[in-house]
Formats: structure tokens, C-alpha cells, sequence
């Protein structure tokens, strides 16, 4: 089996919130797919070779999942890996995109890492093997 990586679907409520937000973890916007009739909106977003999928629905839809609760099914965080977690920590206060409070968790089996929500509150992982 030939298998890699390639994007992951979310959807979210304001398309252009979240692609703010996306842009400032350094995704590029690729392609955008609007419906002619302004029912929905698809959005292609690349950082390196991993993409996701922005869907926005003018019709709000409630969240498919427990942003809290441990042991839920379905979707938990979405992660990717830094070789400077405080740098990084550094780039995403000066934007905006966490709380001036939030620090860099040092686990003692060999990494850093951090935890924020995207606009919807949809967990993202930061970390850095140490």
C-alpha cells in the first residue's frame, strides 16, 4: 500500500476567521471552491505538503464533537512538530492567536508542547521533540 499524508477536513463558522488563523500557522491559501448559489464554501489551504480543507455553510451546523471531554469519540487535536516551540510560542502572542498566559508545557519524556483552539475551538498541537 502506497499511503501519505494529505489533508484533513474542518468545518468552520466564518471562513475568513479561520483562514486568518490558519494563515498564521503558515498555511497559504491554494484554491477556493464557493457555490454558485452562496450555500457553502470549500477553502485548500497548504502548509508544506500537509493541506486542510476549510467547509463553511451558510446554514450554521452544530459542532461534531466534545472540545473537553477525554475518552470521546471522533476527532481529539490536530498536531504538527517545530524545531523551536518557544519561537513559535513568540510568533502566534504576536498575532493574536493565544492568550499572552499561555506557556509551553516541558513533558519529561523528551517534549515540549503547546495547546490552542482555532476559532471554532477545535484543539491544535504544537510540540517539539526536545
Amino acid at each position: 500500500m502506497d499511503l501519505a499524508p494529505h489533508h484533513i477536513g474542518i468545518v468552520v463558522s466564518d471562513l475568513e476567521r479561520s483562514t486568518t488563523f490558519y494563515q498564521g500557522l503558515g498555511f497559504e491559501t491554494v484554491s477556493d471552491l464557493p457555490a454558485e448559489d452562496g450555500s457553502r464554501a470549500i477553502r485548500f489551504m497548504r502548509l508544506h505538503t500537509f493541506e486542510i480543507e476549510l467547509f463553511w455553510y451558510a446554514e450554521p451546523a452544530e459542532p461534531a464533537y466534545a472540545p473537553a471531554g477525554h475518552g470521546q469519540l471522533g476527532y481529539r487535536h490536530l498536531a504538527f512538530r517545530t524545531h523551536d516551540i518557544d519561537a513559535t510560542l513568540a510568533s502566534l502572542k504576536s498575532i493574536g492567536a493565544v492568550p499572552d498566559d499561555l506557556e509551553v508545557r516541558r513533558v519529561p519524556i523528551g517534549y515540549s508542547l503547546l495547546f490552542l483552539r482555532d476559532p471554532d475551538g477545535l484543539e491544535i498541537e504544537i510540540m517539539q521533540e526536545d
